[in-house]
């Protein structure tokens, strides 16, 4: 006789599907807390990139700490390098 899996017990790609929803998840709400933290953008910037971070949920957080990474990286350089890099 075959045996049938447990309908009740979630499968494998159930457990892998929460677990990627979960990490979509805490990312989204990190760049959020992320974004209310900032202090150097305006109001407006702000809403604009809390709308591309809901509506995008695996772009949006990434495209904020990639722009997040690349103005405190330009802050923490001196005026003189970033000239001659550019």
């Amino acid at each position: 006789m075959e045996q049938d899996s447990n309908p009740v017990i979630p499968a494998t790609w159930e457990f892998l599907t929460m677990a990627i929803g979960a990490a979509i998840l805490a990312l989204a709400v990190a760049a959020v807390i992320s974004l209310a933290r900032d202090k150097t953008l305006a109001a407006g910037v702000k809403l604009l990139c809390l709308l591309g971070i809901l509506a995008f949920p695996v772009l949006g957080p990434a495209a904020w700490f990639f722009h997040r990474y690349r103005s405190r990286r330009a802050r923490t350089q001196p005026a003189t390098e970033r000239i001659n890099r550019a």
